[in-house]
């Protein structure tokens, strides 16, 4: 599911803009709350002094810029409501990215993956030292992965199984039986009772000790990710589109050709930034921005030759040399 960062608050100011047809319009608008489900409400927007009126399930963009970050969100209109007088207007984020100042020059291109991965669990498998295709780990059938289709709301993950439930057995009626126990035998004259029984003591019964948690051990398994495609790359980071949602901070693997003949590399990373880029039925797709977590020097180094030597191979071409 696309989660908004945390510096898009409510009391912040956003530009909000719509698309119809070919006429598209810019309003800017003050978010006024954000639900826990990613529902933004804004105040109604006006034009020419009237409300502008929104169309169940319209699509709507909203730009927020915040100190060093710039968030880019796409929804789509809900419903209106009506509180304190103040006309709201409910969004539902269906897409989030993240711009932030970049260091790297960024090279739009398209290249087929050799291969992809990502990591279906919990936890950093890279600091654990988990390398794609390895095996599950051992609790890896314990780990919850929310895959969440911003679109339709499908979450593709384990079904959980209902568990049967045995009311307990009635507890019978007390009685004073059960409640004070056998009765002490009727004292008799001039016959000393004998003396009561002293308390032993009770065993102190020690809980075995639990076995401590590492909080960064990694669960979970690499799985293959089929028809991928590199649509840009920097030195920095790399944008793929793909068939499958993948969760903000998802772990992502892949192995693609650079061009110009400068050699494969396989660079790692994390989400940052989802949205979707087609609604065509089954054949879905989803521009997904992954930032570099393990990327050596020297491949960095690469990355950012190859996009130099594509720039001035394509110069030279455009200009007939």
């Amino acid at each position: 599911m696309a989660k908004l960062p945390q510096n898009v608050r409510p009391g912040g100011i956003a530009t909000l803009t719509t698309r119809r047809g070919s006429n598209s319009a810019t309003f800017r608008v003050r978010i006024e709350d954000i639900t826990v489900d990613d529902v933004i409400s804004v105040g109604q927007p006006t034009q020419g002094g009237k409300p502008v009126v929104f169309t169940r399930s319209e699509p709507v963009g909203m730009l927020v810029q915040t100190e060093g970050i710039k968030v880019t969100i796409q929804g789509e209109f809900v419903k209106t409501e009506t509180e304190d007088d103040l006309v709201l207007v409910l969004i539902k984020v269906l897409g989030v990215e993240t711009e932030q100042r970049r260091a790297f020059h960024r090279l739009p291109i398209r290249i087929e993956v050799t291969s992809a991965w990502y990591w279906r669990g919990r936890g950093n498998p890279v600091a654990a030292g988990i390398q794609v295709g390895s095996p599950a780990t051992a609790n890896s059938h314990d780990v919850d992965f929310d895959e969440t289709d911003p679109d339709d709301g499908h979450h593709d993950k384990p079904a959980h199984v209902p568990v049967h439930v045995v009311a307990p057995a009635p507890t019978p009626a007390s009685s004073a039986f059960l409640t004070l126990g056998p009765r002490p035998p009727a004292p008799v004259a001039g016959v000393t009772p004998p003396p009561a029984p002293k308390p032993q003591p009770v065993a102190e019964v020690k809980e075995p000790e639990k076995p401590e948690v590492d909080e960064n051990a990694a669960e979970g398994i690499w799985v293959q990710l089929d028809d991928v495609e590199v649509c840009d790359y920097s030195g920095g980071g790399i944008a793929f589109i793909t068939h499958r949602p993948l969760p903000m901070s998802t772990w992502m693997s892949a192995t693609y050709p650079l061009p110009v003949d400068m050699g494969p590399i396989t660079v790692t990373g994390q989400v940052r930034s989802m949205r979707r880029r087609s609604v065509e039925g089954r054949n879905r797709t989803y521009i997904v921005g992954i930032q570099y977590t393990k990327l050596e020097r020297s491949d960095q180094d690469r990355v950012v030759r190859s996009i130099f030597k594509y720039e001035l191979e394509k110069a030279r071409k455009a200009s007939g040399l």
